[in-house]
């Protein structure tokens, strides 16, 4: 492990990360925590905490099947249900809410459930079928032996719920955390507000940083005690069922439950990920003005004027955005390449140093910004870095990718933490006896063997950088991104364009992931 790496990744990780959210703290005072005992915010709370267990209830209800079915049995489409699955995760969550709520009468509370929930079973649904594959098939077939399916069941599931539960604690930390869904499920209905409106507001209507950070102390404590158990649950999911000389399972007949088990799977696709894709083509193509315009009866002219809108409208996006999609394109990139480099080096180190509190340290460190609301990162970043000596840095990309990189190192240090984990040692030990150095052996002995956790955290890093609106909307620099034009599209005028840009973004978030799956030769490892 080489020290002048590790610090280096350090101060890069608390610049990007600790940085903004500790300078927010030097600006609350006695009033502003004083101000957490108006019955206002208890009541915000309150509802954010129902928002978030119940969202994520049914992430877990949903995803926890989802997994078992696509990874462990012979379900019909597998091999393709399996990677649509997780395709709700990369959509920003806006686009759900605003497709999804022209075809339904729900709103407040129940609509910002269900749409959390859909973008957020993947999460579960991931480290489920990956904890459902490490499961020795040895096991699995004495199991099988003595009681059929249902008994295979009864002893996966303890083995796959420590996983499971890890999936759904981040499901409850992204669902609190949120801010554009309830955001948009306002602005078409009831309001519904909660605890990151209360954060945002008090910035945007105040510019008092004091009054954000203190209302912002109970949800950061809320995620920090759901995103605690995940460091345990994690790694309890990952070790619990290796054991011995590993034997690969095979995939369970489910029977005459196939084709129900099918619909299922095809059911949750449908309505989280095609669905809202499918009616964003159909706004993008005028579908709704020119059907209530011509109606079923002149069918051969509606048809090609759809088409002709359809390409107007993603001229037009390309022709306005083509700036802030190649930055958002740009910018993601680079914070991915950079969180994967700080990721390797921490990640390594918190399963190599040789003292383990510094790396559980290091570990609740990195939790931080996932725990702490996005609008409060930005908040911070803003206070940091909007001052005459770094004007220039502040209003650059630069500005962009530093804040990406802080929100999201945190996917790539614990994916790569745990990768590092299941490394032997005796690896690392045998090229330092034939005289590599620990920088050396990071790059030429750990990197390569790594190299699915690898592009599993940068695939992560960019998805969520090109989708992320809650920290961006406040910095300057990230307002020139291509989520920011779709929400300010969506509030000011939603049309063809709009649609189409949101498409088109879309597509830019999904093509990593389908150039992967389609050349690739390696899986992703996402759960350690």
């Amino acid at each position: 492990m080489s020290r002048p790496l590790v610090l280096l990744a350090l101060t890069v990780f608390a610049v990007a990360s600790l940085v903004p959210l500790a300078a927010m703290l030097a600006d609350v005072t006695g009033e502003d925590l004083a101000g957490l005992l108006d019955p206002r915010l208890g009541s915000l709370l309150g509802r954010t905490l129902a928002l978030g267990l119940s969202s994520a209830a049914l992430a877990l209800a949903a995803g926890l099947p989802f997994g078992w079915l696509v990874a462990r049995t012979d379900v019909p489409g597998a091999a393709w249900l399996r990677p649509l699955g997780v395709v709700p995760l990369l959509l920003p969550t806006l686009v759900l809410a605003m497709s999804w709520s022209p075809l339904t009468e729900l709103r407040g509370a129940s609509a910002a459930t269900l749409f959390l929930a859909g973008s957020t079973f993947p999460l579960v649904a991931i480290f489920s079928a990956r904890a459902f594959e490490r499961i020795d098939a040895r096991r699995e077939e004495a199991a099988r032996l003595a009681g059929g399916i249902r008994a295979v069941l009864r002893m996966e599931l303890p083995l796959v719920l420590p996983a499971a539960l890890a999936g759904t604690c981040l499901a409850f930390a992204f669902s609190v955390n949120d801010f554009a869904v309830p955001d948009y499920v306002s602005s078409v209905g009831p309001k519904f507000n909660v605890y990151a409106d209360e954060v945002f507001f008090n910035w945007r209507d105040f510019a008092n940083p004091g009054a954000a950070v203190a209302s912002a102390l109970p949800l950061i404590m809320l995620s920090l005690c759901a995103l605690v158990p995940v460091l345990a649950l994690r790694r309890r999911g990952a070790l619990a069922t290796l054991d011995g000389r590993f034997a690969t399972p095979g995939p369970l007949p489910l029977g005459a439950w196939r084709w129900p088990a099918f619909a299922l799977c095809l059911a949750l696709v449908l309505v989280a990920a095609l669905v809202p894709v499918g009616r964003l083509a159909w706004e993008a193509s005028g579908g709704p003005r020119l059907w209530q315009e011509r109606g079923l009866g002149d069918l051969a002219v509606v048809v090609p004027a759809q088409w002709q809108t359809l390409r107007e409208a993603f001229a037009l996006a390309l022709e306005r955005s083509r700036t802030d999609l190649g930055n958002s394109l740009l910018w993601s990139a680079e914070a991915a390449l950079l969180c994967c480099a700080v990721g390797l080096v921490l990640g390594h180190a918190i399963e190599r140093v040789k003292r383990p509190i510094l790396g559980r340290a290091l570990e609740l460190a990195a939790l931080l910004p996932l725990a702490s609301p996005a609008i409060l990162l930005g908040i911070g970043s803003v206070v940091v870095w909007n001052r005459d000596a770094t004007a220039d840095f502040y209003e650059s990309g630069g500005m962009s990718v530093l804040l990406f990189s802080g929100r999201f190192a945190t996917f790539a240090i614990l994916i790569l933490s745990g990768a590092a984990a299941s490394l032997s040692p005796r690896l690392e030990e045998a090229g330092a006896l034939a005289g590599a150095g620990p920088a050396k052996r990071l790059a030429a002995i750990v990197a390569p063997l790594l190299s699915g956790s690898l592009v599993a955290s940068l695939l992560f890093v960019f998805v969520f950088s090109m989708r992320e609106l809650d920290a961006a909307i406040l910095v300057p620099a990230a307002n020139k991104t291509a989520i920011l034009r779709v929400y300010n599209g969506v509030h000011f005028g939603r049309d063809e364009y709009v649609a189409a840009l949101t498409l088109l973004l879309v597509f830019a978030i999904l093509l990593p992931g389908l150039l992967w799956t389609i050349f690739a030769r390696k899986r992703l490892e996402v759960l350690p």
